[in-house]
């Protein structure tokens, strides 16, 4: 079915530290589409703003704070024909003097803002379009009944890379124009994940982190940090419990300090955990000398827990979490998904959590043990 409006307004975030100032955001552009019209809208601040095809548009809004608005394309009766929605920050007291062409390309100007962001959508562009043409296969492996396992192979093996060069140009390009607002908003394009969030952000100056633009990126950092610290703080030391391992006896979490040690939180009941023991026991063969895994088996009786421990030959560490009785991980680390990995440092001290089977787990091992 044809959507009729191509375009949505980010939520509005509040800014770290700083009041954003009042102003006039003002959109000029000039669209050149193999379709009908285009849209620019500001739902909370007057609706929505039409374009036509080679007609000059602008348009000036009262804005607060800076917030994401999207240009939408519109396609009547050719749905078919659509390309994606491009997001642009929307900057109050800024000009931004938009062109397109029928290729979907764009060009900034107008304030030094839009001058600047221009350049900096250029280190992101190409993952883009790399991130687009590995979703456009993924969904023909998918169309063609490839199974799930070579599914996941594809998709582990894609995305630690795409996310990799993504993080590489956002901070490159913040290292070199650490005083630039576009800087800022160049960093919302990164995952909602603190190891990657919060290393840009402390690139930036002082002024801009306090600045206008850092409502563009706080809302994903403020998330990203209340799901670190529900699991517990990165950085803080970890909770230590004692449970009884499948020996009968008990096994104490601070006893494995000096490795690396990952809590996989887990059940012979969890497809995803299962489908993700492969890889497991792939890392932890290559980091053994270094790296200890602690399973800890929730919500199976115990006959179940040992029988999925020896069927699916698992050779690390493994303790059974009694509901009845002893220490409740779940509840120390908040655990309410699975699989749910948590990887401490050799001190004991929360450096990552990962909830679900992600790429982003065995990444952050290579960068750690490599």
């Amino acid at each position: 079915m044809m959507r009729k409006l191509l375009f949505t307004m980010l939520v509005g975030m509040m800014a770290l530290g700083a009041m954003a100032q009042d102003g006039k955001f003002t959109v000029k552009g000039t669209f050149d589409f193999v379709g009908d019209t285009a849209f620019f809208a500001l739902p909370d601040l007057g609706g929505q703003t039409r374009a036509v095809t080679g007609e000059m548009l602008e348009v000036t809004f009262d804005l607060k704070e800076a917030k994401y608005m999207t240009i939408g394309r519109w396609f009547t009766g050719r749905s078919n024909e659509e390309k994606g929605d491009i997001n642009l920050p929307a900057m109050p007291g800024e000009t931004l003097v938009v062109t397109m062409d029928a290729d979907g390309n764009l060009q900034l100007g107008g304030s030094q803002f839009y001058v600047d962001y221009n350049e900096a959508r250029k280190v992101i562009e190409p993952i883009d379009k790399e991130g687009e043409e590995f979703m456009k296969t993924l969904q023909e492996k998918i169309a063609a009944g490839v199974s799930e396992d070579e599914l996941m192979d594809y998709y582990q093996q894609n995305v630690n890379v795409l996310l990799q060069k993504l993080s590489d140009g956002v901070m490159g390009y913040i290292k070199a124009h650490p005083d630039q607002d576009a800087s800022a908003a160049l960093i919302a394009q990164l995952p909602e994940d603190i190891e990657y969030l919060e290393p840009a952000v402390a690139l930036l100056t002082e002024r801009v982190r306090n600045g206008v633009a850092a409502n563009l990126y706080s809302a994903k950092l403020d998330k990203a940090q209340q799901e670190a610290a529900k699991h517990g703080q990165v950085g803080a030391l970890a909770h230590d419990f004692t449970l009884m391992d499948i020996n009968g006896k008990p096994l104490a979490l601070s006893s494995l300090r000096g490795k690396w040690v990952v809590l996989d939180f887990w059940g012979s009941w969890c497809v995803w955990c299962i489908k993700g023991m492969p890889k497991m026991k792939e890392y932890y063969a290559k980091y053994q000398d270094k790296l200890e895994i602690l399973g800890v088996d929730c919500n199976d009786t115990v006959e179940k827990w040992k029988a999925a421990v020896a069927k699916h030959e698992i050779p690390w560490l493994h303790v059974y979490w009694d509901k009845e009785k002893g220490d409740n991980p779940l509840e120390l680390y908040h655990v309410d998904s699975f699989p749910t990995k948590i990887i401490l440092d050799p001190e004991g001290k929360v450096a990552k959590v990962v909830v679900g089977e992600s790429p982003a787990f065995y990444d952050f091992l290579d960068k750690v043990l490599k």
